[in-house]
């Protein structure tokens, strides 16, 4: 038998194993139980959040022939005795059952051959004729209009469920006839869980630090998380290390971004340097970099202006950690890091060198911290043109001194509030 990756073998065969989407199962089940479904469903959402998986269970469900009626608790694909429905579900063969592909079904004859004409002939076999219409915002404007009628009044024992990650493109008429279930990306810390259930079944050795690197690597989806343990495993074996993540992911690890920070908060550019040859030599993808750094100043900033430590939980550092780097640096400070940042990474997409961009992004870092805040400019210009705080060369003479000595207090003075405004309009171009 060929091998099955891990994002299949695990998918999961329950309601209860839908991880992170609590709110949806539990409607699902209900809506079961208490016979209350509706004739269309939609589902939206990140990738790799249980949209897919969760329409076949849902499939499974209406159509299990283990009960007389649909039921919140199907057959599972690992159980020897489960229904033919079931199994025909799973494996995406079953008659009436149709999954449907709109990304490469868009126009309006797909639609009219595979669902508006079958539509109207009674489920072969099973209680419910059920069309999956993954990708649903892909059909085209008449797809849509065609498939409308229909979706409004379809014949009796006919369910349809559509999934997309994009719903602002699926026309307010087919919304409107749907029932709208929007699934969230998923916690790190759910992520986590599940993948230390999947590495103790699969007898694989990993510390919990290096697990959590690929759950905040999936970024909210489990498949990808799923996806990035099994490319951790068949890089390092079953004995894995936290290295090894980094090194096969391209991660940058906690040591890496305290090395930046330590870099930026002392102004040694040549370190900075070093710590991004030493990512270059490790393989790592630089963008990756870029992100995880962004990641770690928004980190960085809620640490100093929120104490809720439940926002902080894809950090790569410790709270403890986090409060420590960002006592270095002010919010003003850790807003410029970022904005800056992020027209660096922007560069990334097309640079030829992107190893340079990235150091002389990091350099102008150093250069940011000592830009003065709007704030604290016109403050100092408040202050010039109210002839208060300024140098006892540049105060007003008395009045016994010479007409030619106000005079050129008077002139500097001008000129001095002149170039401050002018420094301002420069400033402000240069964030522009």
């Amino acid at each position: 038998m060929s091998y099955q990756v891990i994002a299949r073998k695990w998918r999961p065969q329950t309601f209860d194993e839908v991880t992170g989407q609590e709110a949806i199962t539990r409607t699902l089940r209900n809506a079961i139980e208490h016979q209350r479904l509706h004739h269309a469903y939609l589902f939206s959402g990140a990738r790799g959040v249980g949209k897919t998986t969760t329409a076949r269970l849902l499939a499974k469900a209406l159509n299990c022939h283990k009960a007389t009626a649909p039921t919140p608790t199907p057959c599972r694909t690992d159980d020897p005795t489960q229904c033919s429905s079931c199994r025909e579900i799973s494996e995406s063969r079953s008659i009436d059952v149709q999954e449907i592909d709109a990304a490469s079904n868009t126009g309006v004859d797909n639609v009219r051959d595979a669902i508006i004409g079958s539509v109207g002939i009674a489920p072969a076999r099973d209680r419910y004729k059920i069309f999956i219409i993954d990708e649903v915002h892909m059909l085209s404007t008449p797809a849509f209009n065609a498939l409308l009628k229909t979706l409004e009044e379809p014949p009796p024992r006919v369910v349809f469920i559509m999934a997309t990650t994009e719903r602002h493109k699926v026309p307010e008429t087919i919304l409107s006839r749907c029932q709208q279930f929007e699934f969230r990306t998923i916690a790190t810390v759910k992520i986590l869980e599940r993948l230390k259930l999947i590495a103790k079944a699969e007898k694989i050795t990993i510390p919990d630090d290096a697990l959590r690197e690929i759950a905040r690597a999936g970024q909210g989806s489990m498949r990808d998380a799923q996806s990035a343990l099994d490319q951790v495993i068949s890089f390092a074996g079953d004995k894995i290390k936290k290295e090894d993540v980094e090194m096969a992911l391209g991660v940058a690890g906690a040591d890496i971004l305290s090395r930046i920070i330590h870099a930026i908060a002392n102004n040694k550019p040549a370190e900075a340097i070093t710590v991004i040859d030493d990512i270059v030599m490790r393989g790592h993808d630089l963008r990756n970099f870029c992100r995880d750094l962004l990641a770690h100043f928004r980190d960085l900033l809620l640490t100093r202006v929120s104490a809720n430590e439940e926002l902080l939980e894809s950090a790569v550092c410790t709270p403890e950690e986090l409060k420590r780097q960002a006592a270095l640096f002010s919010e003003s400070d850790l807003v410029r890091f970022f904005h800056s940042l992020a027209e660096t990474e922007t560069k990334l997409r097309t640079a030829t060198q992107p190893r340079y961009q990235v150091e002389i992004g990091i350099v102008k870092l150093m250069e940011l911290r000592g830009v003065e805040s709007i704030g604290e400019i016109l403050g100092r210009l408040a202050a010039l043109e109210s002839g208060q705080g300024l140098p006892s060369s540049n105060k007003a003479p008395s009045s016994s001194g010479s007409s030619s000595s106000g005079r050129l207090w008077k002139m500097r003075h001008v000129d001095t509030v002149a170039w401050s405004r002018h420094r301002i309009r420069l400033r402000s171009w240069n964030w522009k």
